[in-house]
């Protein structure tokens, strides 16, 4: 193996990416590219490329990792595309998964608890379980979970309206149309929304 190229990272200016063979692998920090004496045009054997990445590379993955990690819960999906931004290839970003998988740091079915958890009272299923796919989980997880759990969801989409309408005396075709607005957006279907805005004027009639 050859170090073809060695050139100073467009968005980091300490820090340079290591081309092997023609193809991109990792990036280091200036000093540690003096230290281990990287130059472009050098042999590099097979053990050295291990000892780097078990050196410097996969340290720093995981360090990104869990830095990201310590600000919000993701999804392995999401970790993958910001682990991926940094500038880490598939080989280090399937290591570090593997280890974030085993020791529980990723956990898509515990984030799919948790998420519903936190958005029940707040959204319907369906709009929860289209934010689930956009953060990467499969349908078949998600759809998983919600056979298990038992949400009415008429009184959810009530208890929405009550807290924001609720206090309203006159509620006319205008507020009315702000109320149908207000729970489509939260995922409800035309049934629900019609159903729940007749029974908050009838019991404050």
């Amino acid at each position: 193996m050859i170090i073809t190229d060695i050139v100073q990272n467009k968005r980091f200016k300490n820090y340079y990416d290591i081309y092997i063979d023609d193809e991109y692998l990792f990036f280091i920090t200036k000093k540690e590219l003096k230290f281990l004496k990287l130059e472009s045009g050098n042999p590099i054997t097979e053990e050295e490329l291990s000892n780097i990445y078990r050196d410097y590379i996969y340290s720093r993955a995981k360090s990104r990792a869990f830095r990201l990690l310590q600000r919000k819960d993701m999804t392995k999906v999401e970790m993958i595309q910001k682990l991926k931004d940094t500038g880490y290839n598939k080989h280090v970003i399937d290591t570090i998964l593997s280890f974030l998988e085993e020791y529980n740091f990723i956990n898509d079915r515990e984030y799919v608890r948790k998420y519903f958890e936190y958005n029940k009272t707040k959204k319907s299923v369906k709009k929860i379980s289209i934010e689930l796919n956009r953060k990467g989980i499969n349908k078949e997880l998600v759809t998983e979970y919600i056979d298990k759990i038992e949400v009415c969801e008429e009184n959810v989409a009530y208890d929405l309206l009550y807290r924001r309408y609720g206090k309203i005396d006159n509620i006319d075709d205008k507020i009315k149309n702000r109320m149908t607005g207000y729970l489509m957006r939260k995922g409800y279907n035309y049934s629900i929304v019609n159903k729940v805005i007749r029974q908050l004027i009838n019991d404050k009639n």
